[in-house]
């Protein structure tokens, strides 16, 4: 396999996140969407809110020669947008952007990081070490999405 870099994203970076991202989503995730909340979700993450996003975010995208496979996102203590390009999936790209982001929050100062969850990706974040909080509906656009509120220390 070619190495992997993990490196900040830059705005020039948003289509492609965006692309893989909602490439991700429409196999993993629509499914288990009604027709609503997949039209908010592509609003979601649309280049445009992208590009906004990378503003004000701390984004890290993985690399295989050239070209984006996985992404995740903090901002304050919260995770955001951590997907991994479908090929790539299990090939421990995931891992190493998590432990990427980890030592970067640790860096400025984080003790706990906290996200919201879908239940797509709940086995994911129960095998490395995160912690249920409790089920609820986040509202995007007004449209609720059902998710597990998950913490995991940094200590």
């Amino acid at each position: 396999m070619e190495p992997v870099i993990i490196r900040e994203a830059t705005l020039s970076d948003a289509r492609q996140l965006s692309d893989l991202i909602c490439e991700n989503a429409h196999a993993l995730l629509k499914p288990h969407y009604s027709n609503e909340q997949w039209d908010i979700f592509i609003r979601y993450y649309s280049e445009q809110v992208m590009m906004e996003k990378l503003q004000r975010q701390a984004v890290f995208c993985a690399e295989i020669n050239g070209e984006i496979v996985g992404t995740v996102a903090l901002e304050d203590n919260w995770v955001f947008g951590f997907y991994t390009r479908l090929q790539n999936v299990n090939q421990g790209i995931g891992k190493r952007l998590m432990a990427h982001l980890e030592d970067y929050a640790r860096a400025q100062g984080l003790d706990t990081l906290q996200l919201a969850a879908s239940p797509v990706g709940l086995a994911f974040y129960y095998k490395h070490g995160w912690q249920k909080v409790r089920d609820f509906t986040a509202y995007h656009y007004g449209v609720g999405f059902d998710e597990t509120l998950m913490t995991r220390s940094l200590r």
